[in-house]
């Protein structure tokens, strides 16, 4: 049975406790032993490694905006490539990606989200359900005032008509938040070998739609890695929510018609 509080932790986290007087030292000192007494939980490792994460993703998307912002080389890169891309550019494959980026349309991540998330639904699984409809929501939102903070034109040469900026992707950011949180609940019921096709699998598919924006000419390359470090930023974040609410019903925490919505969609089927 797993204990909680100050009799689960040993006796050099104890003795902190003990020492501490109520101010906020002791709060520090509670959550560094607790923290320090379960290193070597499954769970532990789980959050230090989306928190790992998360910060790398964070920082790997200030990087590109700074160097997108700040005309660093980055800027000559994406005009280079994409004029690249361009002329070397085959009917055949324009046609080809002009398919793969629909995996990464919003609509369709919406269609996925939604079938996905009634059968996690049904399943009872109702923090998954949220968790995908958390990421999903809130990467689109994310992106839309991404777009409109930096405000960067579309590139000149392109395959696809498009009106709205081109910093950062969203569809990389989309596709990577989505299709990467479905391959992390989807993870958690396969063996280690199905779990390892999963994730090759996952990036795969994000890394093809990401191509296909540049190929198309609908972003330069500095946005697409804007987009995959924003969508795996995002996306961390409502794991590592998860990992740390460890199996706490969120259904209470829905507002009351949604609550009953979920409640009803959870019940098994009448015989």
């Amino acid at each position: 049975m797993r204990q909680h509080g100050v009799s689960a932790l040993p006796q050099t986290a104890q003795a902190a406790v003990e020492r501490s007087d109520g101010r906020p030292v002791r709060r520090a000192q509670v959550l560094a032993a607790v923290l320090w007494s379960r290193r070597h939980e499954p769970r532990a490792h789980g959050i230090g490694v989306l928190a790992l994460i998360l910060v790398c993703a964070l920082t790997a998307f200030a990087h590109v905006a700074e160097d997108y912002l700040t005309g660093d080389p980055i800027v000559s890169w994406d005009l280079g490539l994409a004029r690249w891309l361009h002329v070397h550019s085959s009917p055949d494959l324009v046609s080809i990606f002009k398919v793969v980026t629909l995996a990464g349309n919003a609509l369709v991540l919406a269609g996925v989200c939604l079938l996905v998330g009634a059968l996690l639904l049904r399943r009872r699984s109702v923090n998954e359900a949220l968790l995908l409809t958390f990421v999903a929501v809130g990467i689109e939102l994310l992106n839309a005032v991404a777009k409109v903070a930096f405000h960067r034109p579309r590139p000149e040469l392109r395959f696809v008509h498009l009106d709205t900026y081109s910093f950062p992707s969203g569809h990389a950011a989309a596709s990577l938040a989505v299709y990467g949180t479905l391959a992390f609940v989807a993870g958690r019921r396969l063996r280690r070998r199905g779990r390892v096709l999963l994730a090759v699998a996952t990036v795969t598919l994000v890394l093809l739609i990401g191509f296909s924006r540049l190929y198309l000419g609908a972003h330069y390359l500095s946005d697409v890695l804007a987009g995959l470090f924003l969508g795996l930023a995002w996306a961390s974040a409502g794991m590592l929510v998860y990992v740390v609410a460890d199996g706490r019903d969120a259904t209470p925490l829905l507002p009351s018609p949604v609550r009953r919505i979920v409640v009803r969609l959870g019940r098994p089927p009448s015989t």
